[in-house]
């Protein structure tokens, strides 16, 4: 088990929870990237996904969607309200 804080989850799960949450915010293609090399508006997807994993009770979000494009910010309130 890793235990990050507030969340436990097994180790033969981490990879599977990694890809959904990257496959939720569509940066699947941006796996391997470094953060560095990601725009603003991937990384501001980038933080969405690491702050759902574990599928936490709370998150705190200030402007999350800051410099995203209308397609991508639409996706994202989706997926803010699918976990609502």
């Amino acid at each position: 088990m890793v235990n990050n804080f507030c969340i436990d989850i097994p180790l033969m799960l981490i990879d599977q929870e990694i890809d959904d949450k990257l496959k939720q915010v569509d940066l699947m293609d941006k796996k391997e990237a470094l953060v560095s090399t990601l725009s603003g508006g991937q990384k501001r997807r980038l933080s969405l996904a690491i702050s759902a994993i574990g599928d936490p009770k709370i998150i705190f979000l200030d402007e999350p969607t800051t410099g995203m494009d209308p397609k991508t910010r639409r996706k994202v309130w989706e997926m803010i309200q699918v976990s609502l």
